[in-house]
């Protein structure tokens, strides 16, 4: 009998690849077969992002409708199940572990489980630890199946240019979601952007004095709203006419485009994270931020840094 791993997948699309990427080299190692849960997450009602794995080469099948929980009768089987696996020696369900501040890392017991034939996997799995050893794998899983169209976009050829710089602005971090637009997640969203945009201009003096002639471009899901005479740089906003966004898949998109500068400035995010760990080229530089350098926002995993990736303070 082949004995499966079954990976949930969820959220946006940086996790998406996060989760994807860990259980893909999870699956190997147990040598089980991965097959992706593409559905059940996305098809719950507090849901509102997509599934979006299907914009790249991934080489693992999705699973059959009996190995997902979907509807109010999925809800329930799962819940059930998850319950009666605490008494199971081989166990059905592998959730990521947290500490009591909902803190994870890297996890090397993940391995010495004992697991059933037909495993469910669930978390994050947000560290480079699991799939570093395969990287020529990773990369080749996550190669862009529209790349050649996305390469007919206004932005390609300037950014592959010597010495761009790909650089992401999160903004509005408190407010997203049912209820959270308030006074007090309003300033919380405007000190972390304040704090990023401080960063960001530490790590572009680091850059001027690394590299000739950078050209900074920036992303951010608020475009219109960036006050850029608070950068300390010139900087190209990266801003899609509606033609060229018709369509495709604008997150892949805009990953792809980020994954063709020659060097990155990465927020706290694990979209922008993919972005610069999906670049191929050489003598890359990489700047990420200091663990306490935020005080409105901290990394959820321990591990979640690469560690050749120079840390700004």
């Amino acid at each position: 009998m082949t004995r499966k791993l079954i990976t949930r997948i969820s959220n946006e699309l940086g996790n998406q690849l996060f989760m994807y990427a860990s259980t893909f080299a999870i699956a190997k190692k147990l040598d089980r077969k991965l097959l992706i849960d593409n559905e059940t997450s996305f098809k719950s009602k507090k849901n509102i992002s997509k599934y979006g794995l299907d914009n790249f080469t991934i080489s693992s099948d999705i699973a059959d409708k009996n190995d997902k929980f979907l509807g109010i009768m999925g809800y329930m089987k799962r819940k059930l199940l998850k319950k009666l696996d605490y008494f199971l020696n081989n166990k059905n369900f592998y959730v990521e572990a947290k500490d009591k501040n909902k803190i994870t890392k890297y996890n090397e017991d993940i391995f010495h489980i004992k697991l059933s034939n037909k495993a469910f996997f669930e978390g994050y799995f947000e560290s480079e630890k699991y799939f570093i050893d395969i990287k020529d794998q990773i990369l080749n899983e996550f190669e862009f199946i529209n790349a050649n169209q996305y390469k007919k976009t206004p932005y390609f050829e300037k950014i592959n240019q010597n010495n761009t710089v790909s650089i992401c602005l999160r903004q509005n971090r408190f407010i997203e979601g049912k209820g959270n637009n308030n006074t007090q997640n309003k300033e919380k969203s405007n000190i972390f952007r304040d704090e990023q945009i401080n960063y960001i201009n530490k790590s572009i003096n680091y850059l001027k004095e690394k590299i000739d002639n950078p050209t900074f471009y920036l992303w951010s899901n608020d475009l219109d709203n960036i006050d850029m005479s608070m950068f300390n740089s010139q900087i190209v906003k990266i801003h899609h006419n509606s033609e060229t966004i018709l369509d495709v898949d604008k997150r892949s998109l805009d990953l792809f485009l980020i994954s063709q500068c020659s060097h990155h400035i990465v927020i706290p995010s694990s979209f922008n994270w993919w972005g610069a760990w999906l670049c191929k080229k050489n003598n890359k530089i990489i700047c990420r931020p200091a663990e306490n350098l935020f005080s409105t926002f901290k990394i959820n995993n321990l591990d979640f840094w690469p560690n050749d990736w120079i840390k700004i303070s």
